[in-house]
C-alpha cells in the first residue's frame, strides 16, 4: 500500500484546529478576492531582500505513514534580528480587539511554515509575524512572537499525530478507488449502437488533456457512456475528480444510478451529490447562524466526526444519506457536502458549482482544477444559464428605498444611494422603454463602490429586522453588478429599461457567452459537453466556447426510423390564429389519442395556449388529460409523472421548454405518443432583438441564432422523450405549418426524417 501523501500547511492546521460555529450573520462574497489584494499590496511593500509567496514542503513519517506538508508563505522578511515568517490576514474586526490569542487558527497555519522553514535552515528559533489588515480602512496591526525550534518541533509532530488516523481513512479510500477501477468493466452485458464511440472518445479528450462536444441520440445511455470512460481515467496520472455537472435534478438521479450500477461490479470510490442549500436546509428559514439553528452552532467542533462516519461507511453520498448523517452528528447537511467535495472521486451538481461567478466552489483551487474533468449533461441548456450567470442589473428604485429608509439614522448611507438614485435618474426615458447605453459612468461605479462600503459595516453590526434584509439584498445586487462589470467587453450590452412606475433599471446584458465558458473550461484538465440536442452542431460549439482544437462527436440515432410515426401538420399556431384554430388542434390532437392507443404528452409554447387547449379536449374527448400547474415543485412534478402507467390511456398537457420536456424518462408503455404545438420561437423581445443584431455583426444569421436554434432546441427535446429504448414504438406530431419550410425540415433529426403530412 503507498503511504505517501501530500496536504497543505492551511488544509493540515485547519482539519486539526478549527473549532465552533457556522455564522453567516454576514458575510461578504468577495472575500476571496479582497483578500487577494489585501495580501498583493502588503508584498509590495517589502523591503528589496524581503520574499513573497516562497514554497515550503517537509515530509513527516509515522508509523507507516509518509505526510508530505507543503505550502506559500506570504513573506520571509529579512530582519537584523534573523528571518521572519510573515502571514497576512485580512479582517472585519476593529484592529483594537486583536491580540496574539485571537485566532489560533492563523498562528497554527504561520508556525507550520515556521517549523519548516527552521528545519530547512537547521534555525534555532524563529520569529513569525500575523500582519493584520482591517479591511475597511486598510490599517495594518502586526503582532511578532518568537519560537525555538523545539517548540514548533513538537506542535507540528503532535499536529501530524492528530491528523494521521484520518490520513489512515482517506490512504484506504485510496487504496480501494486504486484497486477496483481498473478491474471495472462495462456494468451492462453489451455496448449498445454508439456507445462504446461515446466512451472511446471520452476517454481520450480526458487522457490527452482535450475538450470534447458529442450530440448523441437520446436513449443511447449518455450518462453511463460518459462516466464509465471517466472513472476508468482516474487510473490516469494527475486526474483526480470528475465533476459530473446538470441543469437538472432528474438528471443527477440518473447519474446516482449509473454510479450504483458499477459499485454493484465492485467500484469502490465516493461521490457526492450536491443539493441547493434552500432545498437540503432542515430548519424552516435559510438562516446560517449558530443562535437560530444547532446545525449550524458547534458545526467545526463535530464536522471531522461526521465526515469521518460517512467515509468508513458510504459510498455514495446522496442527498438522503448526507440528510442522514447530518441528522445523526448535527451538522449543517449543505456545508457537510461542500466539505465531502474534497475527499470525494465523483462530485454530482448543478452547472453552477463551477460556472456561476457568484456561486462557484472557491475551494477549488487553480491546482485542483488542472486535476478535475468536468462533464457537461444536457449541455445545451448551458448557453442560457451562462447568459444569466453572467448578467446583472441595479434598480433605481432599490437605492431609493434604502435612502428612504434609513433615512435620518445614516446620513453616509443615505446620501450615497440618493445619488446611485440621481445617477440612474438621468438615464429613465417617459417615451422609450428601452435603451442602450455606451459605458457605465464612473462616478456610477464610483458611488456603488461607496454605497458597498457603508452598507457592508453597517450590516455587520445589524442585520436583525426586515428593513436590514432589504439592505442586504441591494447590497449583494450591487456587488453582483460590480463582478459582473469586470466582465463586460464586446460581448456584452448596456441595456436600460424605463418603467411606467418611474423605475430604471440598468442591466449588464451578456449576449454572447461563448467567451466566459471557454475561459472557465480552460481552467480543468478537461471538459466533455454532451446532449441529445447539440443541432444546429455549429451553432452549440461555438456558443459553449468550443475551439478548432476541441474534439468533435456526432453520433447517429441507434434507432429504426420505423419505430417512430411522424407526422406534420400545417396549422397556424401563430399568436394571433390560436383562437381560430383552437377547434382544429384540439381534432387533430384528438385523432392522434385515437389512432395511437396509450399514454400521450402534448406540448405548448405558453400557459394560456395550454390552457386554453386543455379545456377544447376536455369537452371534447372523454380520455382522462392532466395538466401541467404553474409553479409546480418536485413532489408534485414526481405525482405528475407517476399517472404515466404502462397500459394506461392518459393525455398529459405540459410547456415547451418547462420541467417536462426535458430529462423525462417514461420508458416503454409509459408514454406512447408525443405533439409538440408550434415551433418554439421565444417572443420577440429587446434583448433577443440586441443578440440577433450582435451575431448579424459577427457575418452569422442572428435571427437564427436569437430565435430558431434555442426554439427549436425546445422541439427536439420534447419529441426525445418518447424513444427511450430499442423496445420503444410511438408517435410524434409537429403541428406548425413551418415545419415544412426548408430551414426547419433541414433542422430535423434524421430518424424523424420519413415523416408524414396530414391534411
Amino acid at each position: 500500500m503507498d503511504t505517501q501523501m501530500t496536504i497543505s500547511v492551511r488544509d493540515l492546521v485547519s482539519y486539526v484546529y478549527r473549532t465552533g460555529s457556522i455564522d453567516e450573520r454576514f458575510q461578504t462574497n468577495t472575500a476571496l478576492v479582497e483578500g487577494t489584494a489585501i495580501h498583493q499590496e502588503v508584498q509590495k511593500k517589502y523591503k528589496e531582500k524581503d520574499e513573497s509567496e516562497v514554497f515550503l514542503e517537509y515530509e513527516f513519517q509515522q508509523e507507516g505513514l509518509n505526510l508530505k506538508v507543503q505550502g506559500r508563505c506570504d513573506g520571509l522578511l529579512d530582519t537584523e534580528e534573523g528571518p521572519v515568517i510573515d502571514e497576512i490576514k485580512s479582517t472585519s474586526r476593529d484592529l483594537e480587539e486583536i491580540d496574539d490569542t485571537t485566532y489560533p487558527l492563523y498562528w497554527a497555519q504561520a508556525k507550520g511554515y515556521a517549523f519548516i522553514y527552521a528545519a530547512q535552515e537547521e534555525l534555532q528559533k524563529i520569529q513569525v509575524q500575523l500582519t493584520y489588515v482591517q479591511k475597511r480602512t486598510k490599517d495594518k496591526k502586526r503582532i511578532l512572537r518568537t519560537f525555538t525550534y523545539e517548540e514548533l518541533h513538537q506542535f507540528m509532530e503532535e499536529t501530524v499525530s492528530e491528523y494521521a488516523s484520518y490520513a489512515r481513512i482517506l490512504l484506504h479510500i485510496r487504496e480501494q478507488k486504486e484497486k477496483t477501477v481498473p478491474d471495472l468493466n462495462f456494468p451492462f452485458p453489451s455496448y449498445r449502437d454508439g456507445q462504446r464511440k461515446l466512451a472511446g472518445s471520452v476517454y481520450r479528450t480526458i487522457e490527452e488533456k482535450r475538450n470534447l462536444f458529442a450530440q448523441a441520440p437520446t436513449g443511447i445511455g449518455k450518462t453511463i457512456s460518459t462516466l464509465f470512460p471517466a472513472i476508468k481515467a482516474l487510473q490516469l496520472e494527475g486526474l483526480e475528480r470528475i465533476y459530473y455537472l446538470t441543469a437538472k435534478t432528474i438528471t443527477r438521479a440518473t447519474a446516482e444510478e449509473a454510479l450504483q450500477k458499477m459499485g454493484e461490479r465492485g467500484l469502490k470510490l465516493r461521490s457526492v451529490t450536491l443539493t441547493a442549500k434552500d432545498k437540503i436546509c432542515f430548519q424552516e428559514e435559510t438562516i446560517c447562524q449558530p443562535d437560530y439553528c444547532e446545525f449550524a452552532d458547534g458545526y467545526y467542533d463535530r464536522i471531522n466526526g461526521a465526515i469521518v462516519d460517512i467515509l468508513l461507511h458510504e459510498t455514495q453520498m446522496t442527498r438522503s444519506v448526507i440528510e442522514s448523517y447530518a441528522r445523526k452528528h448535527k451538522v449543517c447537511p449543505f456545508e457537510f457536502s461542500l466539505d465531502l467535495t474534497d475527499v470525494s472521486d465523483v462530485i454530482i451538481g448543478d452547472y453552477n458549482y463551477i460556472f456561476d461567478p457568484r456561486v462557484s466552489l472557491k475551494r477549488l483551487m487553480p491546482d485542483r482544477k488542472k486535476k478535475t474533468a468536468l462533464l457537461v449533461d444536457e449541455s445545451h441548456n448551458l448557453v442560457e444559464r451562462a447568459r444569466e450567470m453572467y448578467s446583472a442589473s441595479i434598480a433605481k428604485q432599490s437605492y431609493e428605498s434604502v435612502a428612504a429608509e434609513w433615512d435620518g439614522e445614516e446620513d453616509s448611507l443615505v446620501k450615497v444611494a440618493d445619488a446611485i438614485g440621481k445617477d440612474l435618474e438621468r438615464f429613465y426615458s417617459s417615451t422609450e422603454e428601452f435603451t442602450q447605453l455606451d459605458q457605465v459612468p464612473g462616478e456610477l461605479e464610483e458611488n456603488i463602490e461607496r454605497f458597498l462600503s457603508e452598507a457592508e459595516s453597517l450590516l455587520q453590526e445589524d442585520t436583525e429586522g426586515e428593513r436590514s434584509e432589504r439592505l442586504m439584498d441591494v447590497y449583494f445586487q450591487s456587488q453582483r453588478f460590480l463582478k459582473i462589470l469586470e466582465y463586460v467587453d464586446e460581448h456584452y450590452r448596456l441595456l436600460g429599461e424605463s418603467t411606467r412606475e418611474g423605475n430604471f433599471i440598468l442591466k449588464l446584458f451578456c449576449l454572447d457567452p461563448s467567451h466566459v465558458l471557454s475561459e472557465t473550461t480552460k481552467t480543468f484538465r478537461s471538459g466533455v459537453f454532451f446532449s441529445a440536442t447539440l443541432s444546429p452542431f455549429a451553432y452549440y460549439k461555438e456558443m459553449l466556447g468550443g475551439t478548432k482544437e476541441d474534439y468533435i462527436l456526432h453520433l447517429p440515432s441507434p434507432y429504426d426510423s420505423s419505430q417512430i410515426d411522424v407526422m406534420i401538420t400545417p396549422l397556424s399556431t401563430r399568436y394571433k390564429s390560436r383562437e381560430k384554430t383552437v377547434g382544429e388542434l384540439t381534432k387533430r390532437l384528438y385523432e392522434q389519442v385515437e389512432l395511437h392507443e396509450g399514454n400521450h404528452l402534448f406540448f405548448f409554447p405558453s400557459y394560456h395556449y395550454m390552457e386554453m387547449v386543455y379545456r377544447e379536449f376536455k369537452n371534447f374527448s372523454p380520455v382522462d388529460a392532466v395538466m401541467q400547474e404553474r409553479g409546480m415543485d418536485e413532489e408534485r412534478r414526481e405525482d405528475f409523472l407517476a399517472q404515466f402507467e404502462e397500459g394506461g390511456r392518459l393525455v398529459g398537457f405540459a410547456v415547451l421548454g418547462g420541467i417536462f420536456s426535458e430529462g423525462v424518462d417514461l420508458r416503454g408503455d409509459r408514454l406512447n405518443g408525443v405533439a409538440v404545438v408550434g415551433i418554439g420561437l421565444a417572443p420577440r423581445s429587446f434583448e433577443k432583438e440586441l443578440i440577433k443584431d450582435y451575431f448579424n455583426q459577427k457575418g452569422r444569421n442572428g435571427y437564427d441564432y436569437a430565435y430558431v436554434y434555442p426554439g427549436m432546441n425546445k422541439v427536439l427535446q420534447a419529441g426525445g422523450r418518447l424513444i427511450r429504448s430499442e423496445e420503444d414504438h410511438g408517435s410524434i406530431q409537429l403541428v406548425d405549418d413551418r415545419f415544412l419550410s426548408r430551414k426547419y425540415l433541414q433542422l430535423l433529426p434524421d430518424d424523424w426524417g420519413n415523416y408524414r403530412i396530414l391534411k
